[in-house]
């Protein structure tokens, strides 16, 4: 199962959710769990929100949620300066048995994604985008 580990894979509680992909280290796991609180404490965003954009029906999300989203995008470094995804870090930071389906995803994300001025709104408009295209192998931490 691909994760978006930005968020995330792209961005989960220190004690990994019920619903969190089995197939990541402890040590991912972890991380993502540390990311989750510091970007719910950044933000405002409620485990509720990430759990309802989590179900398989289209969600509009908040700008809390969508802020969130580029949080868990800056703390895995995978921004450059001015807010924009770097897809090659991106790429590096799903783990390896998903290289495939990022490819895939992030190919088609990046053209459908167009220019976005606020770095909120395009972490969401990737997140959205990832989960249209591969729902099975999404999951926001």
């Amino acid at each position: 199962m691909l994760t978006i580990v930005v968020a995330t894979s792209i961005c989960l509680m220190a004690t990994a959710s019920a619903n969190a992909p089995k197939s990541l280290s402890p040590e991912l796991l972890q991380q993502m769990g540390q990311f989750r609180s510091e970007c719910l404490r950044e933000t405002g965003t409620t485990d509720e929100q990430i759990e309802q954009f989590n179900s398989p029906q289209s969600v509009q999300a908040s700008h809390e949620l969508q802020c969130y989203m580029y949080c868990m995008f800056r703390l895995h470094n995978v921004t450059r300066p001015n807010g924009e995804l770097d897809l090659i870090d991106v790429y590096h930071a799903i783990p390896k048995q998903f290289n495939s389906i990022a490819l895939k995803v992030l190919a088609k994300c990046n053209k459908s994604t167009g220019p976005i001025a606020d770095a909120c709104e395009r972490a969401y408009s990737h997140h959205r985008c990832w989960k249209e295209t591969e729902p099975e192998h999404y999951h926001l931490f």
